[in-house]
């Protein structure tokens, strides 16, 4: 309730990418389901704080490693300034990107980038089931995770993307994470190299790519 998603990449970013919902689903994947945008609600915000327990406010620190490059840090500095009217204290804790994979998933709040993977499921299934590798957040909850066993199974994406509504939901609802933004990835080559694509996973594909005359 706090974060205007929309301005968090146009300040972190130049805008160059999409908004995140909040459940690591990107619109790239196949089984993405769009969901409606959550909106800046410093009240509500504010009401739910008092609600569990912080009428006064609450002060955390997040670890941001700035592996990716210092649009991090940027993007934490402008989150500061949108959860300050909510009553919440960000203070930001900046270090070397080695010095943040070594204590990335032990912190009680990180920044942490993530490559792309295939599928939609394939993410969820190693970030936030209950006692994955990689589950960063701890996360744990028996109805996610029988939302996803039921997308799992289905290979038809149409019908996955159906099923990934609940999953999606569930994770957003229970505020799992904040993902203000999916970044856009940039690369160049000579004018001469035709169809060349930028492949999410930094793969280099190049049956149907052709050098054309000088």
């Amino acid at each position: 309730a706090c974060l205007d998603h929309q301005t968090l990449l146009d300040l972190a970013y130049g805008g160059h990418g999409k908004i995140g919902e909040n459940h690591h689903v990107a619109p790239v994947h196949p089984d993405y389901y769009a969901l409606p945008e959550r909106r800046q609600d410093h009240e509500r915000a504010r009401q739910l704080l008092k609600d569990a327990g912080y009428p006064d406010g609450l002060t955390i620190e997040v670890a941001v490693g700035n592996t990716t490059g210092p649009w991090e840090a940027s993007l934490m500095q402008a989150m500061r300034e949108q959860m300050r009217p909510a009553g919440i204290t960000l203070q930001i804790n900046k270090m070397p990107s080695s010095n943040y994979w070594d204590i990335w998933k032990t912190v009680p709040f990180g920044f942490t980038t993530w490559l792309h993977r295939p599928l939609g499921t394939m993410v969820l299934n190693l970030a936030y089931r209950d006692g994955a590798a990689w589950n960063e957040t701890k996360y744990s909850n028996p109805a996610f995770e029988a939302a996803l066993d039921e997308a799992n199974t289905y290979l038809d994406p149409n019908t996955r993307r159906k099923k990934m509504e609940k999953v999606e939901r569930i994770l957003q609802d229970d505020a799992a994470i904040i993902q203000p933004l999916w970044r856009r990835v940039f690369s160049a080559s000579n004018k001469r190299v035709k169809n060349f694509k930028r492949h999410p996973s930094n793969y280099h594909i190049v049956d149907d790519i052709w050098m054309a005359d000088a």
